[in-house]
């Protein structure tokens, strides 16, 4: 009998369950974070089961969580990161239950980060203690990273640590959040592997007018001169550019897709076709803006801050554009656009540059994707294992820049489907399957188990 056939993934399974509610209850909003609660749970959890631990931190409270299990051979280093961040949850008297409860109710365990991504922080945690537990024989090291301030640019975390203790948590390979969401389509399943994700620009923008009595209204209100140019940005239709993690996985869906399958393809096509995108994937549970997203370029305005009194006109406006960037296009380009429409509404700007990481990648070329895709389909079998560009940004991106192969993989069961569950993921009622629990325990143990060449 092997080890692995030796573990009650069921016991594991309620063991992350019982982790992930009490990671719920603390309130790790970020801002302010306060990810030291969570920390020093997870550093007791360590401590139990004999584990050291180390706290990283470049302000009190906005603690890292650092793990480290050394093999009795030479091998890789293999890293199970996540974020203890989370995004605030604005409407808590719309949820079903608190989103700070961490309640288990109708098969699922409720709160924010639930599914980004206190369960994969809990999955990840009994992974890397049955190492410990199980006194494994296996070749390289084995780290586990639960850092602060994903969710607002990881100032605190993961920037911060490849950039002052890349020493400690440098890994050759890395699983993270990402993919792992199984896509239905039809009869087929495909689950995915994140391997890429798109650039970020962040920019503040400033529009300066003439202040003056709100009972007279004028031609340099800086709001209207605002609201014209948001308009103008939120609505261009960048250039269609599509990335090989792109191609590939709509080439997979393809046949799933049926008599939509010409229409993916003038989609995938270099030529720059006028589709309705709501058309061609109606009646599948692909969603249109996600793939829209996945194939240009996009400004979305977040902020807008002006003005000091009802009946006062500013004297000036600022907000925020966060710009996605597909791979293959630069803030030079959208610098242009900006500029252009500048000009056409006779509108002078102030452009300062909030936050920008260039589009990231790891390839699918690689042993250790094939390890995940091989565990994919022994745990689940007759699925397809499709790469995924993420639309968003993650830690991934630190490590890629440190030499790391990062993937994100986080696997959920099929209870529910995956446009379902990215309308939770920011919103309210997010949620997750307690069979995901189980799941994620078993596949991301048996992917560590593999790569790290555990003696059984």
């Amino acid at each position: 009998m092997t080890t692995a056939m030796k573990i009650n993934w069921k016991e594991c399974g309620k063991e992350a369950t019982q982790i992930l509610c009490d990671l719920l209850k603390f309130d790790t909003t970020n801002p302010p974070g306060n990810e030291q609660i969570a920390a020093d749970y997870l550093q007791e959890f360590f401590q139990r089961e004999g584990i050291a631990t180390e706290i990283l931190e470049k302000e009190p409270g906005r603690s890292n969580i650092l793990a480290r299990l050394k093999g009795s051979r030479p091998g890789p280093r293999l890293m199970l990161l996540s974020h203890t961040a989370v995004v605030p949850a604005t409407n808590p008297k719309e949820w079903v239950h608190p989103p700070f409860s961490g309640k288990v109710a109708g098969g699922f365990i409720w709160g924010r980060g639930a599914l980004d991504m206190k369960s994969m922080t809990a999955t990840e945690a009994v992974a890397f203690a049955l190492f410990k537990r199980l006194h494994l024989d296996f070749a390289g090291e084995l780290l586990y990273l639960a850092v602060a301030d994903e969710e607002k640019g990881a100032i605190y975390g993961a920037s911060w640590l490849a950039e002052k203790h890349k020493e400690k948590i440098y890994a050759d390979l890395v699983i993270n959040e990402g993919g792992g969401m199984p896509l239905q389509i039809g009869s087929k399943t495909f689950y995915t592997i994140e391997t890429m994700e798109k650039g970020l620009w962040w920019v503040k923008v400033r529009i300066k007018g003439t202040a003056g009595h709100a009972s007279v209204p004028h031609d340099d209100n800086p709001l209207v001169k605002a609201a014209r140019f948001i308009d103008k940005m939120a609505s261009h239709k960048f250039p269609k550019i599509v990335s090989p993690s792109v191609r590939a996985l709509f080439e997979s869906i393809g046949d799933a897709l049926g008599g939509g399958r010409k229409l993916v393809e003038l989609m995938l096509s270099d030529k720059e076709a006028d589709l309705d995108l709501r058309q061609v994937f109606a009646g599948t549970p692909i969603n249109p803006f996600l793939v829209n997203a996945s194939i240009r370029t996009t400004c979305s305005p977040t902020m807008l801050t002006a003005g000091l009194k009802e009946n006062v006109i500013p004297d000036a406006c600022e907000f925020v554009l966060d710009f996605r960037l597909v791979p293959g296009y630069s803030t030079d380009q959208v610098r242009k656009v900006i500029e252009t429409y500048a000009k056409e509404l006779n509108i002078k700007i102030e452009v300062e540059t909030l936050q920008f990481h260039e589009a990231s990648e790891s390839s699918k070329d690689t042993e250790f994707f094939k390890i995940i895709e091989e565990t994919i389909h022994q745990e689940i079998p007759g699925v397809g294992v499709v790469p995924l560009l993420m639309t968003g940004a993650t830690d991934s991106r630190f490590m890629r820049e440190l030499g790391s192969v990062a993937y994100g993989f986080s696997p959920l069961t099929t209870k529910m489907s995956m446009m379902d569950r990215a309308r939770l993921i920011h919103n309210d009622n997010e949620r997750i399957d307690v069979d995901s629990m189980e799941l994620g325990v078993r596949m991301l143990t048996k992917i560590a188990m593999k790569v790290l060449k555990v003696k059984v």
